[in-house]
């Protein structure tokens, strides 16, 4: 008879947030240790516990701020940041509870990037892909896309509603529209808009646009 056994190998530590890359903004002024985002990561490649402990590497300029080694909350540092720049925090994520002590379980270098000033939308994802059938009916659903609206810096007003447009990807220096594909501008729902033939070779097989919120 042969005995086999399984051994459980320790997997470091995964950062959940999203979207990638990581983005967050900061007043010009505002006090000392105010949240401004917060790290969440989990042992086992993401597939485990939350008991891990977050180490700040560095930031970029140096001591701009804190991360909380037990809660991964980075905080502000300094009293003023520089309107329109960019700050970079590097954080790290340990495993408490390895299974082998002596075999430290460290995850990747998570990088966020903090904007001094009020930020653009993000999408979710940087890129979709989606297969769409010849037989498609006019006006179906082929995708949503969505994006993250970053709060406003001045709490005393509120941000515009969030639009989405849709454009072909193109070197030109104008903006042209689909003419297969529209964009809902309030849900982001694209959806067929003109009979798609495959067996048409005036018709592209491939269809690239870009969106913009």
């Amino acid at each position: 008879m042969i005995r086999i056994e399984v051994l459980d190998v320790d997997e470091p530590p995964a950062f959940q947030n999203g979207p990638k890359p990581y983005q967050a903004v900061v007043a010009y002024d505002q006090p000392v240790g105010m949240h401004v985002y917060k790290f969440i990561a989990r042992d086992e490649a993401g597939d485990g516990d939350d008991d891990v402990e977050y180490r700040l590497i560095n930031t970029e300029p140096q001591g701009a701020f804190t991360v909380d080694p037990m809660s991964g909350v980075v905080q502000t540092a300094l009293k003023h940041y520089k309107p329109g720049e960019t700050y970079r925090i590097f954080v790290q994520a340990r495993d408490r509870t390895p299974t082998d002590p002596e075999l430290s379980q460290d995850s990747e270098v998570a990088v966020l990037a903090v904007y001094a000033g009020d930020r653009a939308p993000q999408f979710i994802k940087q890129q979709y892909t989606v297969l769409v059938p010849e037989d498609a009916e006019l006006g179906s659903s082929i995708i949503g896309i969505t994006a993250k609206c970053f709060k406003p810096i001045d709490k005393r007003r509120s941000k515009g509603e969030l639009l989405y447009e849709l454009y072909l990807d193109s070197t030109s220096i104008e903006r042209q529209s689909s003419p297969y594909f529209a964009i809902d501008a309030k849900d982001g729902i694209v959806r067929l808009i003109k009979t798609l033939d495959y067996d048409d070779n005036t018709q592209p097989k491939h269809h690239q646009l870009t969106g913009f919120c």
